[in-house]
């Protein structure tokens, strides 16, 4: 991938229009998730988690919400809050349809008997837990690489399911045949390229 596509262009056009309209300092949040959540705009990723410290750019959060919505709303992307303790709001920017795709791939032994996840998991219920475990535990549960994109097998090894050896990093621990999650990662900082380049000329 090294442009965008000519469905791509005509919404980054619409989408810089609406730009122009809005508030300074949402304009540029718009901007910041426009390269942080590219791979999910430009690269197959099927969600990105985002923190938002409280103030950023000057916005408080409920104006900080109601931004990323805009934001989603322009991309036809979803958005769950994830966890607002402390200083920052833990948000997953993300397609629907990718991350049930991701969640009908993973292994149905681990997902409901190793992990305890329910049967007909889809990613509302998904988040749901997700948001519950990190409640729970204070800590973000690993499992949510499953919507991350991150290969399967990379998420079991982290978490210690499976037997595969960690072989590197990219970004993420490999675990296993580092070429599909090197390339993977490849695909993903292409499209941030990708979207940085675009607003560098816009």
């Amino acid at each position: 991938m090294h442009c965008f596509s000519k469905c791509h262009r005509k919404r980054l056009e619409n989408w810089k229009q609406e730009l122009l309209c809005a508030d300074i300092r949402q304009a540029n949040l718009e901007r910041w998730l426009f390269i942080h959540v590219a791979g999910v705009l430009f690269a197959e990723k099927p969600g990105e988690l985002v923190i938002l410290k409280k103030d950023l750019f000057g916005l408080d959060p409920e104006i900080l919400l109601k931004t990323v919505l805009s934001f989603c709303r322009a991309w036809e992307t979803d958005f769950r809050l994830l966890d607002d303790t402390g200083q920052s709001l833990k948000i997953i920017i993300y397609r629907a349809v990718s991350v049930n795709k991701r969640l009908s791939s993973a292994s149905k032994k681990i997902l409901h008997c190793v992990l305890k996840y329910p049967f007909g998991l889809d990613s509302d219920m998904f988040f749901t837990e997700i948001a519950s475990r990190w409640r729970a535990y204070g800590s973000i549960p690993h499992e949510i690489g499953i919507a991350l994109g991150y290969p399967m097998k990379d998420v079991w090894g982290f978490m210690g399911i499976s037997s595969d050896p960690c072989s590197g990093t990219c970004g993420w621990r490999i675990f296993g045949d580092p070429e599909p999650s090197i390339k993977m990662k490849a695909r993903y900082e292409q499209a941030r390229l990708l979207a940085s380049q675009y607003l560098e000329a816009a």
